[in-house]
């Protein structure tokens, strides 16, 4: 296949292009950066798109693309769903193709906060099958995007929902966690802020884990069409169990909480109960790296090396 990753770079991004890669795939990514372009993606044998691909000249660029490539994958960061549909709606204007050929595939990149139903007994609990949830504001634009993905007739419209991701340089981990931890070691008292609530479980996936689901539903999307996966370990976390071994990793004396701000924070606190079973029932996806609590000591040095901070 070809296959175009809008956001070749980000976090998502660059292991699902990895993994494309390795799978035998002629692999297109978008950065803005030429850099980046030459160090990042040559490198790792993907034809690097220098773009902004929200202008008006990035879009004719990577749309262009698009045209040609069987799979396109939008790993953007979330900037709500005018964003999204823009580039959702650029893709349909370049896509046209001859009578009879396959169709292509959109996968769009939403997010499990989604799904969250809040604390609660059996009935928070959620899988693929149920239903999306207004529990958390922040996130209530994914279905405006969603829905157009995969009720379009032109292509194989599919969603994945990643969960909390981690691994490598830490994204959402490393800024609510890892970061302040990292204050934390330099502080005169050890101790570092971060939002948390007893009740609070991590739903989580690795980031290698993830770009193993965006493979294997693009390989088979022709039949997948108009699916939606979640992507995530098969058991939660309690945050605090997270937080307590991040404290035993960072050699730190502990934490305390600091009070949420605004409506991504409150998602973030947010517990998404739920059990993935699609990917695996449809593809054989099953997620295989170490929790973030069991692979903690690997998950903080990589978080370290990427900072520039690991010592050895």
């Amino acid at each position: 296949m070809k296959v175009l990753i809008l956001g070749a770079t980000g976090f998502l991004g660059l292991p699902a292009a990895e993994a494309f890669v390795r799978a035998g795939h002629i692999v297109y990514g978008t950065t803005r950066s030429t850099r980046s372009a030459v160090d990042v993606l040559a490198a790792r044998e993907i034809v690097p798109i220098v773009v902004d691909p929200f202008d008006e000249n990035g879009k004719k660029q990577w749309g262009k693309i698009a045209a040609e490539v069987d799979v396109v994958i939008d790993a953007l960061s979330a900037t709500g769903a005018k964003a999204a549909l823009d580039t959702f709606n650029n893709y349909l204007e370049y896509i046209e193709r001859p009578k009879g050929s396959p169709k292509s595939t959109y996968v769009y990149t939403s997010g499990l906060w989604i799904n969250a139903r809040g604390p609660g007994g059996l009935d928070k609990w959620t899988d693929e099958r149920q239903p999306v949830s207004k529990y958390n504001k922040a996130v209530q634009f994914r279905p405006e995007i969603e829905i157009p993905v995969l009720e379009n007739d032109k292509v194989n419209g599919i969603v994945i929902r990643p969960a909390i991701v981690y691994g490598r340089s830490g994204s959402v981990v490393a800024s609510y966690v890892f970061d302040e931890a990292l204050k934390g070691q330099k502080a005169e008292d050890g101790i570092w802020e971060t939002i948390y609530t007893d009740e609070s479980r991590y739903t989580s996936i690795h980031t290698d884990d993830a770009a193993d689901l965006y493979l294997r539903v693009a390989e088979r999307a022709t039949i997948l069409g108009g699916q939606v996966f979640l992507a995530a370990n098969q058991a939660t976390e309690r945050l605090t169990d997270v937080l307590d071994a991040v404290v035993r990793v960072s050699g730190t004396k502990g934490y305390k909480s600091k009070p949420p701000a605004g409506d991504f924070d409150q998602a973030y606190l947010s517990s998404s109960l739920l059990k993935p079973s699609l990917g695996y029932a449809l593809t054989g996806w099953t997620p295989r790296k170490m929790s973030l609590v069991d692979g903690m000591d690997i998950y903080w040095s990589a978080y370290l090396a990427s900072k520039g901070e690991l010592k050895i």
